[in-house]
């Protein structure tokens, strides 16, 4: 019967090693040395090329620190954990005021920025507008920290900025949105030391005849933290100072007055707030912080109650800042995607 001789099976599997060998060159042979936060291995259906004409990963990204942003910003801020810049037709906001997305990405400690590609600067600001480009109808680019390009994805949009950036666990921490069960003496599903109807008292809460925490609220949200801004104003610097709506919350207003829309947000949502000034160490103490680690930022809590006061959450190293990503957590509690929906 007729058959390979032994010689040839030798030779044969010579060429199969050498074949083999030629692959795997070719696969390790460009697996350079990438910027921190970059990965390789993406879904085959989320497109991430290395190069868009003069973008390429590791070069600097549009939109990144120190690019032109909105007013009160006007610079987009360094020393963020990464950035997320989209162009895409239509859309034009930065974190929060993109929707819970935008909120959730702000709480991570990142930067979200959409810019309108109907806009012909905007266009161009990420070479969408060049021939070759025609096929690119958005882009999603993902910076670390540096804002350095750690990932490009063409065609994809505000919707998916979430789904990508679990692409990048180095550099967006989705763990970091969890609570934790128990601080100090407090504990999730125990009662918080401020309830509805209870008195509250400071100098700045007297200034705004706000003796009590109001009743039939659907939520209370309780923040002690360092003032944020200590002076506010672009052209004429103030000192930023403690504000209350009766019947909303009271905290210092971020980033300034004119452009804190919080207050609307918790009012539509029914629910109330209240910050700690930074002479109201009663209120630290109460729910047992030192004074001294909160008004230095050394630390800070937000717990979150239901109606009577029960606490729901309790999220430690967050601020007011994060109120409607902390929210968003307890759909059962409030729906907070009705804020951005049209």
């Amino acid at each position: 019967m007729g058959g390979f001789s032994k010689s040839k099976w030798v030779v044969l599997g010579l060429v199969i090693i050498f074949l083999a060998f030629i692959v795997i060159f070719s696969v390790i042979q460009p697996y350079t040395q990438l910027p921190e936060g970059s990965v390789r291995k993406i879904n085959r259906s989320w497109e991430n090329p290395s190069k868009i004409d003069s973008l390429t990963i590791g070069s600097k990204m549009p939109g990144g620190p120190g690019d032109t942003t909105f007013a009160p910003h006007l610079k987009i801020p360094a020393g963020q954990k990464f950035y997320v810049s989209v162009a895409e037709p239509g859309t034009w906001c930065i974190n929060e005021d993109c929707g819970v997305d935008g909120a959730l990405i702000q709480t991570m400690g990142g930067w979200l920025q959409v810019e309108d590609t109907y806009q012909a600067t905007d266009e161009e600001f990420f070479g969408l507008d060049l021939p070759e480009n025609k096929h690119i109808k958005s882009l999603v680019i993902v910076g670390n920290h540096e804002g350095r390009i750690a990932g490009m994805f063409p065609n994809r949009g505000l919707k998916d900025v979430l789904f990508i950036l679990r692409f990048y666990p180095n550099l967006a921490n989705f763990n970091f949105l969890n609570g934790i069960n128990k601080f100090g003496i407090l504990k999730v599903g125990g009662t918080a030391p401020l309830k509805p109807g209870d008195s509250i008292k400071s100098n700045e809460l007297d200034k705004f005849s706000v003796t009590k925490i109001p009743k039939n609220k659907k939520f209370y949200i309780f923040a002690l933290q360092k003032r944020k801004y200590d002076d506010v104003g672009i052209d004429e610097p103030y000192e930023n100072k403690y504000a209350c709506i009766l019947e909303v919350g009271c905290r210092y207003p971020e980033p300034d007055s004119a452009h804190d829309f919080l207050f609307e947000h918790i009012e539509k949502l029914g629910g109330w707030f209240l910050a700690n000034d930074k002479n109201n160490s009663a209120m630290i103490k109460l729910f047992g912080l030192e004074t001294e680690n909160v008004l230095s930022g050394k630390s800070s809590l937000v717990a979150l109650t239901d109606a009577e006061g029960i606490i729901i959450a309790l999220h430690s190293g967050k601020t007011m800042s994060d109120a409607i990503t902390i929210l968003s957590q307890h759909p059962e509690l409030v729906d907070v995607r009705k804020l951005y929906r049209e």
